[in-house]
């Protein structure tokens, strides 16, 4: 069945029976002249308490900027700053991970008009932030425009999380428009479990990228679905100040439309332990056309990745927009020559591809 694509805390001491009151006052005696100079250093210690030890010396926050740019966009120049939050201890060094973080960034033109600004929450705990952000800018060059790809950083986060890219280009509307000659952002931060496959930290420029059949720009994220990477290809449109699915999906079904797109697979074979299983292979990526055939799968199998057909998700709300796949995502595939279609775990991990995340 073909996929249509549009567009778009001590005790106190006892008195021992059979001792002589005399012997203890003389003894008292001698013990409080033995340690009146530690006596001195903790008067305000009760009688018969140990000494407490120094309370280890609390962090301050110490703030400093950080700079980016300027990057050149067609006439425009935009620099970022970014004020940072740093937690220092005399004679401590600072955690690598938890001791510095991002408190507000700004991006402005050499006349230091502030064309976007955004704070962000931290949170002290001890001698730690409790969460740590991070940001780096990258210039954005495609086809048809020039922007910005701002890249953020959080930790903790889970294995392939944690990062979120949010894209800024000049605005596209009329000269008469109150945002003419302004940098604004495309959207808010797009965070996936996953990565961005376009572009390398560290590099100044990122290079778009094109999509068969399709006009435009190209941003392409490689999302986690459990078993392997969907390829997911994000469209920017500069003369509309968007980001958003390349494609407009909609595929006939017997059960009807369905907004399912074909798209490109990353997938790693990891062998199971049997020498030889099988899977459910189907015709079509669908339960109800065609009847489903046992293949043989072998450790030294020939097994090719074809692609998938899933649903793309993009779940935009005031923070951030969520991109990832749908739970039931039909993988192509090629067994020694033979090809056809599989989505359940239990083909998954015959043919070698164990959930994980």
């Amino acid at each position: 069945m073909s996929v249509a694509r549009l567009a778009s805390a001590p005790r106190r001491a006892r008195l021992l029976p059979g001792r002589p009151a005399s012997w203890l006052i003389g003894a008292a005696c001698l013990a409080t002249a033995a340690v009146s100079p530690v006596g001195a250093q903790n008067a305000g210690a009760p009688a018969g308490r140990p000494p407490q030890a120094a309370a280890a010396p609390v962090p301050t926050i110490e703030g400093f900027l950080r700079q980016e740019g300027p990057f050149d966009l067609g006439g425009q120049r935009f620099t970022l700053l970014f004020q940072m939050k740093r937690l220092a201890r005399r004679g401590l060094p600072a955690d690598p991970d938890f001791g510095e973080t991002l408190a507000a960034m700004e991006i402005k033109d050499p006349g230091g008009r502030i064309h976007f600004q955004k704070t962000f929450h931290y949170e002290v705990s001890g001698d730690r932030f409790v969460e740590t952000t991070t940001a780096s800018a990258q210039m954005l060059r495609g086809r048809q425009g020039r922007g910005l790809l701002v890249t953020y950083g959080v930790l903790p986060s889970t294995p392939l999380g944690g990062e979120s890219w949010q894209v800024f280009g000049p605005f596209a509307g009329p000269p008469s428009a109150p945002l003419h000659g302004r940098l604004v952002p495309f959207s808010q931060p797009i965070f996936a479990e996953g990565q961005l496959i376009t572009g390398k930290s560290g590099e100044r420029v990122v290079e778009t990228s094109e999509e068969p059949g399709l006009q435009g720009d190209v941003l392409r994220f490689r999302v986690w679905a459990g078993n392997f990477f969907v390829i997911v290809p994000l469209r920017i449109l500069w003369f509309r100040n968007t980001i958003g699915p390349a494609w407009r999906c909609v595929k006939m079904t017997p059960s009807g439309a369905k907004p399912v797109c074909a798209l490109g697979v990353e997938a790693e074979r990891r062998p199971p332990d049997d020498d030889m299983t099988f899977v459910r292979l189907h015709p079509e990526a669908d339960e109800g056309i065609g009847v489903a055939q046992h293949v043989v799968v072998k450790k030294d199998s020939k097994v090719e990745f074809l692609g998938v057909e899933t649903e793309v998700l993009w779940k935009e709300n005031a923070d951030g927009v969520s991109l990832g796949v749908s739970d039931d995502v039909w993988l192509k595939v090629r067994i020694d020559g033979r090809k056809g279609w599989i989505h359940t775990q239990e083909d998954f991990q015959a043919i070698g591809l164990p959930q994980a995340g």
